[in-house]
């Protein structure tokens, strides 16, 4: 450096331009008070977030569909096909197993010879794709199953939400996240098609790996969903960490929906050795000694779980859906204008009083009960105690709404069970849990108000039990 300074030479300046900013220049915000010079940012309207959203899932759809159409890390043009048995082809299909024989193997449509999830029981990255007529055929035998089931259970992984614009583990070119967070995703066909089949009694139960409640956003009620691994829009059931551990309650529910089903369709997911595949192995066994109908799989990637499949179908699960959609006779809604908004809640010029639910057949505690004679506030500036999960007791308080008008709640929690200081925490409170409410179909409400001080029941007092026992770290 001290030789660069005495070699200094006037001649080799070059002539500079001066550009004036603002803050507002620099960090995108608008001035909005001369007088003050005070900057405020300018969010997005409701509209604007939504179209955002969905442009950016549509371009990420698109590149995908480019890839596919290059054949990307794939011969396709050489028509290269799955070489496996019929059954890891096809799935055992149990009693057309003449017809199985005219199928075509799936195609492949991008090639890796990289693990789908390494450190667990997956096969390869490599996507597959059906021919047209063996896609309808074998949906045509998914709607068959439906029909005939009992109990029939969708096991939901990460590639339901991809064509969101939601990002995955598995994927050879795994979709980017919307503006970095899930938060923004909206509902595609399938959750839709999805939704419609729970309205309409073919799926009992939603064992939802993901967090992204796009499911109940298309429609699906939520007594009908199991977010097994935990929900982004529910504060009494945080996300689970690969290490953790499981809410009891939702587990004791997988249990039982594991002993029930009869069919599990699973969509999306690697089937790589979780704990709640269960749900998926047991009516796959059970089909095998001709106790049950078995497991479908749907997915562009090879499972483990592929040879014991009833029917396994190697498409998107957007297209999946819709052939499903028609082979069932389902009404499917289009996708919505707006974000979700519950009936309960009215329009959006309603105000702010929609977010006090009168008359709910609750009691203080968020149990459900036969008397309509409790209230649920989650109004600006509401004071709230987490009802259920991992930190039951915690108090808060509704902090405004998020961009599609849901209560944003923060609490004071503990990170780990053996800390003593409480941390500020905050989730979206889910609108679907509002309708649910109103309604009466869930058993336990996610979140309640304080008791009022002259409430002396039982339930109040089980809450102020409660709010100590947190508070204590018991």
């Amino acid at each position: 450096m001290l030789s660069e300074l005495t070699s200094f030479n006037r001649n080799r300046l070059r002539p500079s331009v001066t550009v004036e900013k603002t803050i507002a220049d620099i960090y995108g915000k608008e001035r909005t008070d001369q007088a003050t010079g005070c900057l405020e940012p300018k969010p997005p309207t409701r509209t604007q977030a939504l179209d955002a959203a969905r442009a950016a899932a549509e371009a990420a759809i698109a590149a995908r569909t480019n890839d596919y159409a290059r054949g990307e890390g794939a011969l396709i043009e050489r028509d290269e096909r799955l070489t496996a048995s019929a059954d890891a082809c096809h799935g055992r299909c149990f009693g057309f197993e003449e017809e199985r024989a005219t199928w075509a193997a799936p195609r492949l449509a991008l090639g890796s010879a990289a693990e789908a999830r390494p450190g667990y029981n997956s096969m390869s990255k490599s996507e597959y794709l059906e021919d047209d007529a063996t896609l309808k055929a074998k949906v045509a035998h998914v709607a068959r199953l439906l029909k005939m089931a009992n109990c029939p259970v969708v096991y939901a992984g990460a590639g339901l939400s991809t064509a969101a614009g939601i990002g995955d583990y598995a994927s050879v070119k795994p979709l980017a996240q919307l503006g970095g967070s899930p938060m923004l995703a909206q509902p595609t066909l399938g959750h839709r098609v999805l939704a419609a089949l729970g309205r309409a009694g073919h799926v009992k139960r939603v064992i939802q790996q993901n967090h992204d409640g796009l499911p109940q956003k298309a429609g699906m009620p939520q007594q009908l969903v199991n977010e097994i691994h935990g929900a982004l829009h529910d504060p009494s059931n945080p996300v689970v960490p690969m290490s953790g551990n499981l809410r009891s309650d939702l587990f004791a529910d997988l249990l039982d929906c594991e002993a029930r089903a009869d069919l599990t369709i699973a969509v999306g997911t690697s089937l790589c050795g979780m704990n709640s595949e269960r749900c998926v192995a047991t009516p796959a066994a059970k089909a095998a000694r001709g106790q049950a109908l078995g497991a479908i799989v749907v997915g562009l990637q090879r499972t483990v779980m592929d040879e014991r499949a009833t029917v396994r179908i190697f498409a998107t699960i957007d297209r999946t859906f819709e052939l499903l959609a028609d082979a069932m006779g389902l009404e499917v809604p289009p996708a919505a204008p707006g974000f979700f908004r519950p009936a309960v809640l009215g329009d959006d010029a309603a105000g702010d009083d929609t977010y006090v639910l009168c008359g709910l057949r609750y009691d203080a505690r968020g149990r459900r009960c036969k008397e309509p004679n409790w209230a649920l506030d989650v109004r600006d500036g509401a004071q709230l105690v987490l009802a259920a999960g991992p930190h039951a007791g915690a108090r808060g308080e509704v902090d405004g709404t998020d961009r599609e008008g849901a209560p944003k709640c923060r609490f004071k929690v503990r990170l780990k069970k053996s800390a003593t200081a409480l941390h500020p925490w905050s989730a979206p409170l889910g609108l679907w849990h509002l309708q649910a409410a109103a309604d009466a179909t869930v058993a336990q409400l996610p979140v309640v108000n304080p008791p009022a001080d002259d409430d002396t029941s039982e339930a109040a007092e089980a809450v102020r039990a409660l709010v100590a026992a947190y508070a204590a770290g018991e």
